[in-house]
């Protein structure tokens, strides 16, 4: 039971990393060519996943993911859904 917490709260950790970082990669438009950029969040996640090893049932599991902005703006999480 608590490892399938631990499994949903990864995979929800995932779902919420994806849509931002590939959000991230896009090239925002650029009007009339201007070569001027403005400041942005930059995401920063030190793994995507963590190897427990192996685990006797009804062991407790824990770990934290670090998630950090690096960049130069305020990053906004707006919403968060498991799928």
């Amino acid at each position: 039971m608590k490892l399938s917490k631990a499994i949903y709260t990864i995979a929800l950790i995932v779902l919420l990393v994806v849509p931002i970082a590939a959000r991230q990669n896009q090239t925002p438009n650029q009007p009339n060519g201007s070569g001027s950029s403005s400041p942005a969040p930059l995401l920063v996640i030190d793994s995507f996943t963590h190897d427990f090893g192996e685990v006797k049932s009804g062991t407790p599991l824990r770990y934290i993911f670090k998630v950090k902005n690096q960049g130069k703006a305020d990053l906004l999480i707006n919403n968060v859904s498991p799928g």
